[in-house]
């Protein structure tokens, strides 16, 4: 299935090793019913960890891309590794995203893997949330792994949900801060239901906090909320819009990838608040005389791709991901590597999830997928419409 540009998400995964970020994409998975049965790091049946060595050392050594479809949306989540011994594979996904998740663990704090993602959202002013994984294991703690991320990071970061938290400290749900709604999981699912009268008063507060982030994004809102001190849940959701694409402000979610607790949300979120392409400013490229110019992600217009991640494999070949910018690709698109000057032909386009390819009939603009047996054709090459040239940024 096909989808325009305003229905498509690109988000990449990020975090240290063993945050919590493949079972996270295998939670979303799941969620959505993409996959009937949630695998594990540890059993070496996830979606994302599929190469016999990530099996066999249970970490992420490449980045793995998982589409998952959601409420008319498709999210292409981008899972990357946390060793940073394969930064070059985060690389790549931070080219294909369009904002980043930076996974925390509630039980390590602030790691050096989380910084690291800050600093890489930072040098691209790509739009960023934080998750907050693991709240329900023992020795968990998301108050001080949330004061953490705050002195770190500083006031951007905000909470959009508040946990609920038993007498054993152990986190049993989780309250949405902007729909002013409490939820649990109930047999793999989020059941609605009433916010504990102990929280009343830590709820009215970080709703007030969350009102002052969005109407600090957008004047209008800023006016509205010092004559009012209230804003409604859409005024709140277009501020956290406007504040998300400029940078101004970064989402706290939190839950567990084991039970799926916050997972729908963190969906919603996504769909909500992750900028759309069209919304973002149009891609820097250079046209065939070495000038500036600009892409605009425009799905009806000149075909332009960036060549994001090669994969070489003894059994199905050489496969070339591709984040398409502007127009299409299809086997009908001609298309010409604008490094080698070379014309290629598509056989075909697939979409991938982990390993598993799914033949379509093309890859439409803001979208991510796949071309085989592209021979001459290398990470960071541009592939666009010989009738008009461009050549997009590449891959650091």
């Amino acid at each position: 299935m096909s989808y325009s540009v305003q229905n498509i998400r690109n988000v990449c995964l990020l975090g240290h090793s063993g945050s919590g970020k493949t079972s996270l994409a295998e939670s979303l998975l799941f969620m959505t019913g993409a996959i009937d049965r949630m695998g594990r790091v540890a059993d070496g049946n996830t979606v994302c960890d599929y190469d016999p060595e990530e099996v066999k050392r249970q970490i992420s050594l490449s980045t793995a891309v998982a589409p998952i479809d959601y409420k008319g949306c498709r999210i292409n989540v981008l899972d990357t590794p946390g060793a940073f011994d394969f930064s070059g594979e985060v690389m790549e996904a931070l080219r294909a995203a369009d904002a980043a998740i930076i996974v925390a663990s509630a039980k390590d704090g602030v790691s050096v893997g989380v910084e690291k993602a800050w600093k890489y959202c930072e040098e691209r002013n790509m739009p960023r949330f934080i998750y907050i994984s693991k709240t329900d294991e023992d020795n968990s703690d998301y108050a001080s792994c949330l004061d953490a991320l705050k002195g770190k990071f500083g006031q951007s970061v905000v909470p959009i949900v508040a946990p609920v938290i038993d007498g054993n400290k152990k986190v049993t749900g989780i309250v949405d801060l902007l729909h002013n709604t409490a939820y649990e999981v109930k047999g793999g699912k989020a059941a609605a239901c009433a916010i504990p009268a102990d929280m009343a008063d830590e709820v009215e507060t970080l709703r007030s906090e969350l009102m002052e982030a969005a109407a600090g994004s957008d004047e209008e809102l800023m006016e509205k909320f010092f004559e009012t001190m209230e804003l409604s849940a859409e005024d709140m959701a277009k501020g956290l819009q406007i504040g998300v694409r400029e940078g101004s402000v970064c989402p706290v979610l939190c839950g567990s990838a084991v039970t799926g607790m916050g997972v729908e949300m963190l969906m919603q979120t996504i769909v909500d608040l992750v900028p759309v392409a069209t919304d973002m400013p149009a891609e820097a490229a250079q046209d065939d005389d070495g000038n500036a110019v600009e892409v605009a992600h425009d799905e009806n217009g000149a075909t332009a791709a960036i060549v994001f991640k090669t994969v070489a494999d003894p059994f199905i070949g050489k496969l070339s991901y591709v984040k398409v910018i502007s127009g299409k690709i299809s086997t009908e698109t001609p298309l010409i590597n604008m490094r080698t000057g070379n014309t290629e032909r598509v056989g075909k386009t697939v979409m991938m999830c982990g390993k598993k390819q799914e033949d379509v009939k093309y890859i439409g603009a803001g979208d991510i997928g796949a071309i085989p047996k592209l021979t001459s054709t290398n990470t960071g090459d541009t592939l666009c419409s010989p009738a008009h040239k461009v050549v997009l940024d590449g891959v650091e």
